[in-house]
């Protein structure tokens, strides 16, 4: 039975030789890996830095824009009601009114006097 256990201790053993050089390997072929990723969370940070500095100004103008908007679309407002309220008053000026004078039919003359001659025109 020594024997049975010895041979079973000495293959326990060299698995367990055998699975930490395989980790060991893995770890190895990870460092690249490590690095790259290291290296792309410094260039995402670059970017999240680069992109904030780049959109605060244009945030900062969309505000103002938009501030502007509201302002212009309040004078249009404001504008349109005095048109309203004189358009009204126009046409309750219209509807008041009565129009008396009528638009005279223009007669149709000729162009010529009816006392000329042809001949005497024409020596």
């Amino acid at each position: 039975m020594d024997g049975v256990t010895v041979v079973f201790n000495l293959g326990v053993g060299i698995g367990l030789l055998l699975v930490g050089a395989a980790l060991l390997l893995l770890a190895v072929a990870a460092l690249p890996l490590l690095r790259e990723a290291r290296a792309l969370v410094g260039e995402a940070r670059r970017l999240t830095s680069l992109t904030e500095e780049e959109l605060r100004p244009i945030l900062g103008h969309g505000r103002e824009l938009a501030g502007n908007l509201e302002v212009l679309s309040e004078d249009v407002a404001v504008k349109l009601d005095r048109l309203n309220d004189l358009m009204n008053a126009l046409q309750r000026t219209l509807d008041d009114v009565d129009l008396a004078a009528l638009p005279r039919r223009a007669s149709v003359r000729p162009v010529e006097s009816g006392e000329t001659r042809e001949d005497e025109r024409y020596p």
